[in-house]
């Protein structure tokens, strides 16, 4: 890889290298399954402000600069594509709909190690609500494990699970003052047929949860979207 590019250029034939980014859009590219930079190396470059290059030594190059601020400029407003498919979902039905079940549930988690991304609770009903959140797919087992065994005190009626879903995110510090960008995203999506099952946000990151058999699509159709046009209506 000669740089830091939109999205990953084996899936995206248009995908466009970038001159620079920042700490936090590489980081958050890293963590969401973009694989050019570890994110520990960008978490220390960051901590020491040492300015980094991600180039080929093989052909010489300018690549892609990672650093505290980049020149702003008129954009598409984010600078990436990712996508993680070591991703699965379990949903708890039926819980108790009172204070401290969430605390129950995801400190049995934390307690194994089992790191927990997107999370979505349902509305109450009838004393009862549905708590759905990811997991690594090699995590899965070993969450639901945990979670059947400590299954009447937890009270839920029953565990749904689905390892065939996949992460699809932009990132770009550009979405910060800019109204919209998730709705683009979720424009493109619709198009393109494409179910979100869930939906997490940050200032930088919006990410959703697809079947994994929509993965590939879902980021070409974001790309196109966001790149292509912002391209023709330069």
């Amino acid at each position: 890889m000669d740089g830091v590019y939109t999205a990953d250029p084996r899936l995206v034939s248009d995908a466009k290298k970038l001159d620079e980014i920042t700490y936090d859009e590489m980081l958050e590219l890293a963590t969401l399954g973009a694989q050019v930079l570890h994110n520990r190396s960008v978490e220390m470059a960051k901590k020491y402000k040492v300015n980094l290059e991600v180039l080929s030594s093989f052909s010489g190059n300018p690549g892609t600069k990672v650093k505290e601020v980049v020149k702003t400029m008129e954009k598409s407003h984010i600078s990436g594509v990712a996508k993680d498919k070591n991703i699965a979902r379990l949903a708890l039905v039926g819980l108790s709909n009172q204070p401290g079940v969430a605390f129950q549930v995801f400190s049995l988690l934390a307690r194994e190690k089992i790191n927990v991304d997107i999370i979505l609770q349902s509305i109450g009903r009838e004393d009862t609500k549905d708590i759905s959140f990811t997991v690594a797919r090699s995590d899965l087992e070993r969450a639901r494990e945990i979670l059947e065994r400590h299954g009447p005190a937890l009270g839920f009626e029953r565990i749904e699970v689905n390892d065939h879903c996949a992460k699809v995110s932009i990132v770009g510090a550009g979405m910060i003052n800019s109204p919209g960008v998730a709705a683009t995203m979720f424009e493109a999506l619709y198009d393109a047929g494409i179910n979100i099952n869930m939906i997490s946000t940050s200032e930088i990151k919006v990410s959703v949860l697809v079947e994994e058999s929509d993965a590939d699509h879902a980021v070409q159709v974001i790309h196109s979207q966001f790149f292509q046009e912002f391209e023709r209506r330069r």
